[in-house]
């Protein structure tokens, strides 16, 4: 019973739009399945402090060695808007020019204690841009990762140095009106849905009956 009330207050603080498509498999904090991308952003401004609690979540990500790799790279006036709009491929300049706040996330290729390549480099930020992203949700906001960007022209327009990795580009804000949109992304303005977390997990080895499921549920989202 305990379970049952669990299950149904966390399907009560979903929003309405994901309530219609996303079911968990098993109980889970809300969080996980109100956080989605859209690309309808309101220009309203982000307030510094609401920022850098975005910004505080991400900082708690895992890293090995505590590396911490992860830079980010803001923008928010119109000026640093623009440079960073003009190294997005075209298809997302059209909706990330509304967005209040664009990141660009980089990521150091070495270690810091011995100047050794770091293997997971990418790994460790990726993990951060998830705690990002939750933390966007958290309050109150939307974050929308690209990696649709001219890395070569980020580079040289924000002075990266070669031992940094341009990653992804996160557009960052509150939610837009739809209409906004061109009319071939208003309809894709809605919550994804996702496989069944078991076609996800194979037990001792790799499974290729698990996985033809998979790729199948994936070609189908």
């Amino acid at each position: 019973m305990e379970q049952t009330n669990t299950t149904q207050q966390s399907q009560e603080e979903l929003t309405p739009e994901v309530r219609e498509i996303r079911h968990a498999d098993y109980p889970i904090d809300p969080l996980f399945l109100n956080r989605w991308s859209p690309r309808a952003f309101s220009p309203e401004p982000i307030d510094d402090e609401t920022l850098m609690r975005v910004f505080e979540t991400a900082r708690w990500a895992a890293s090995s060695y505590n590396e911490q790799p992860w830079r980010f790279l803001i923008a928010r006036t119109e000026e640093d808007r623009k440079r960073f709009l003009d190294f997005l491929l075209p298809m997302n300049q059209a909706w990330a020019k509304d967005a209040p706040v664009l990141v660009l996330f980089i990521s150091k290729k070495t270690f810091s204690h011995n100047g050794e390549p770091n293997s997971v480099y990418q790994f460790d930020a990726g993990t951060a841009s998830g705690y990002f992203s939750l933390g966007a949700t958290q309050n109150g906001l939307f974050a929308h990762g690209m990696a649709g960007f001219d890395r070569d022209m980020a580079r040289a327009s924000l002075g990266i140095p070669t031992d940094f990795n341009p990653l992804a580009v996160f557009a960052l804000g509150k939610r837009g009106d739809k209409n906004q949109l061109p009319p071939e992304m208003q309809q894709r303005e809605t919550p994804s849905d996702r496989r069944p977390v078991a076609e996800s997990i194979m037990e001792g080895r790799f499974l290729p009956d698990i996985e033809e499921r998979a790729e199948a549920d994936t070609e189908q989202g």
